[in-house]
């Protein structure tokens, strides 16, 4: 029965999966450049807004940002996850800190994030090939060397 469970976990992760690539393919989905465009250029953004604010809205993911934000926020709530429960010492806060801004600038540096450089990926683009090979070998550098220390300084 347990392995029955599981078998369905897996193909509905996989479901979810293949129809979350395929929709962030068909609608080019990426986190940074929005925020690249906003924080670089907003006189760009406002007079974009201004000509014509439904021709932004539709061309734009911070609408989908903001309900992917409160679909998460629900789901989490029906999960039964509080705020409390995180203990956040100073070492997570840290350490989530300089993740984040490493994580940002090279998600900037390189072009796009990681959703951004998959969906490219499987355009055929061969930088984004590279960007990902990368991506992988460090996740995989992270478990092998860097995991103990990490969890150590977040202590």
């Amino acid at each position: 029965m347990a392995a029955e469970g599981e078998a369905l976990v897996a193909l509905l992760t996989l479901a979810v999966g293949v129809a979350v690539g395929y929709v962030c393919q068909r609608y080019t989905v990426c986190f940074v450049s929005p925020l690249k465009r906003l924080l670089l250029s907003p006189r760009l953004v406002y007079y974009q807004m201004r000509a014509s604010l439904r021709e932004f809205l539709d061309e734009s993911v911070y609408p989908g940002a903001v309900a992917g934000s409160l679909a998460a926020f629900l789901c989490l709530t029906l999960l039964g996850y509080s705020p409390e429960q995180p203990y956040l010492a100073l070492g997570r806060v840290l350490v989530g800190l300089i993740g984040a801004v490493v994580f940002g600038y090279v998600s900037a540096a390189a072009g796009g994030c990681p959703l951004h450089m998959h969906w490219k990926a499987g355009e055929g683009d061969r930088r984004a090939w590279s960007y990902l090979l990368g991506f992988y070998l460090g996740i995989i550098y992270f478990y092998i060397f860097l995991k103990d220390l990490v969890v150590e300084l977040a202590r």
